[in-house]
């Protein structure tokens, strides 16, 4: 354990077991029994403070329990982290409780006051008793509310699986992340027992009663037993890691329970972004509560984003704003072909939204549309397209119409040039894609007049012609002002 952690039981079993001081071996600073205690009390009255708050409390709410800032709750995942430390939610003795983790998040997805989940994390992990029971409730209520884990100096091993449980990942520059992996160890006494004239002797009933005591060496079909419980452990631990960040089996497998610091964990997709802690909290509550957080420069290395997901001078606030759209959707039907119900499908398993079934409606067969009369129409628009002087037509909309493409296929393919020449998920799901990021036009400005189109004309232009080509799929849409 840690040596504050130390300090804090010492200070209450020290005595009985005649301890006088601690040696902290960072410093060399020695600390008396009777600092040990008054900082053990110190944690007693905070732990007294809250211990009963837990999940068996319906009559508390988050904000009774819970820091909650501009409709964020906050939720500390600090030190060594075990099944049980006594309910409540704060971390107590330098241990947090996978009981409190749970009886936190609980208060704060069902405080109607709560908008937003804040998972503050420096924690170098911990056991694995109850820890996939705690992720798969974290997990079941994903979506509801937007949430972020904040790691600051650590989040390992049982703590990333904690944060990775969150929409996103923040860690700070020098912080660490990662350690996707299980260990146990077996220590074997029986020659230093030996060595000082120290028999052991084990009275036992069943053949297996005894397996991995400390006082003989681990026998083969011991230790295998006990690699098998490991592996399957860490197969629990991957698989969940793969599901919660939209990875491969084999990509978590292949970081070997490295730990990664700062940028290294973006690329290795473990985190989302390189922040501060208080700059990934500004931006959170900034994203949950609708408003501008101050931009940052964005940063394209690692498999997912590594600072805002907004493109300079644009609102950041897109992502979240998307995730609170989205949230509850488990399905979507669009009129066009199955092809295009792929490639959205692709997109939102992109944004992080993989849960949504996509399928399609053949508008066409609906239609009945009669092919002769629908290529007539295609070539009569086309030519008055090109006789009036005031229209103004990109080639890519050209080609759509000429090869009848259908609506929700052109705006896929819009959307795809604009993500290669840049633009963000988050971009794309806002519709805030950069005026040079879309397809040429080959004319900026209506023909005799000097002055450039809008995009708002623009887009009534285009809506027009869909329209007219029997596309009634978007006949609700409307340009924005």
């Amino acid at each position: 354990m840690l040596p504050s952690t130390a300090a804090i039981v010492l200070g209450v079993v020290g005595p009985r077991f005649d301890v006088s001081q601690l040696l902290l071996h960072a410093g060399g600073d020695q600390v008396g029994i009777g600092e040990l205690q008054q900082r053990a009390a110190t944690e007693r009255l905070q732990i007294e403070a809250r211990q009963n708050a837990d999940g068996r409390r319906p009559d508390l709410n988050a904000t009774d329990v819970l820091l909650v800032q501009d409709g964020v709750a906050h939720i500390d995942v600090r030190g060594e982290l075990v099944a049980e430390n006594g309910g409540g939610v704060s971390p107590s003795s330098g241990f947090t409780g996978y009981d409190a983790v749970m009886a936190a998040w609980g208060f704060a997805q069902r405080d109607t006051n709560v908008r937003g989940i804040a998972v503050d994390i420096n924690s170098p992990g911990g056991e694995v008793d109850d820890l996939m029971e705690l992720v798969a409730v974290m997990m079941a209520d994903r979506g509801k509310k937007p949430t972020r884990a904040i790691i600051r100096g650590v989040g390992a091993s049982a703590a990333y699986a904690i944060a990775a449980c969150c929409d996103e990942i923040t860690v700070q520059d020098l912080g660490f992340a990662g350690s996707v992996g299980v260990i146990c160890m077996h220590a074997d006494f029986s020659a230093q027992l030996e060595q000082e004239g120290v028999k052991v002797t084990l009275i036992h009933a069943g053949a297996h009663k005894a397996d991995g005591n400390p006082f003989e060496a681990l026998p083969d079909d011991v230790r295998a037993e006990i690699q098998a419980r490991i592996d399957h452990s860490y197969s629990r631990f991957v698989a969940h890691v793969a599901t919660a960040r939209g990875m491969s089996e084999d990509a978590v497998r292949a970081t070997e329970a490295r730990v990664f610091q700062g940028e290294d964990a973006v690329k290795a997709g473990l985190v989302d972004k390189v922040m501060s802690w208080r700059d990934s909290q500004a931006e959170f509550l900034a994203a949950v509560n609708g408003r501008q957080a101050n931009p940052k420069r964005p940063r394209t290395s690692g498999n997912r984003a590594s600072m805002e997901t907004a493109m300079p001078g644009e609102p950041d606030n897109a992502s979240a704003a998307a995730s609170q759209v989205l949230a509850g959707i488990t399905s979507m039907t669009i009129v066009g072909t199955s092809a295009n119900a792929t490639a959205l499908a692709t997109a939102l398993a992109a944004g992080g939204f993989g849960d949504i079934a996509v399928t399609a409606v053949d508008a066409a067969a609906g239609a009945g549309a009669n092919t002769e009369a629908t290529t007539a129409e295609r070539t009569r628009v086309l030519a008055l397209t090109d006789l009036c002087p005031e229209t103004i037509m990109s080639a890519s909309l050209r080609a759509a119409i000429e090869g009848g493409q259908d609506a929700g296929a052109f705006a896929i393919g819009l959307a795809t040039a604009a993500k290669t020449r840049g633009a963000t998920m988050g971009d794309l799901r806002a519709g805030a894609v950069q005026p040079d990021q879309l397809p040429e036009t080959g004319k900026d400005a209506k023909a005799g007049t000097g002055k450039t189109v809008t995009g708002a004309e623009q887009a009534t232009g285009i809506l027009a012609l869909a329209a007219s080509l029997g596309h009634r799929s978007v006949a609700h849409l409307k340009p924005a002002g």
